[in-house]
């Protein structure tokens, strides 16, 4: 039993390797970090848009429709620039 146990641990090593890193004026970043910088500005931008069009109705919301907008722009993010 003891035997299983450094297999298991050692089995999400490997994923972990081939992180998707950016190089920006010589120091590395994780892209995942540039795509949630991106998917903020985006909702930034949208929500600027929705005061312009007068969406006052969406307020009764709360923070769930800023977060599900950050959440949908990273991910579009990520898969324009980084799916494969």
């Amino acid at each position: 039993m003891l035997i299983y146990i450094p297999l298991l641990l050692s089995g999400s090593t490997w994923i972990c390797t081939y992180a998707p890193s950016l190089d920006v004026y010589g120091s590395y970043f994780p892209a995942w970090l540039i795509c949630l910088i991106v998917g903020v500005i985006m909702t930034v931008l949208a929500s600027q848009i929705g005061r312009l069009l007068d969406l006052s109705a969406l307020k009764k919301f709360g923070p769930l429709i800023p977060v599900s907008l950050i959440l949908i722009f990273s991910i579009a993010t990520w898969f324009l620039f980084y799916a494969s």
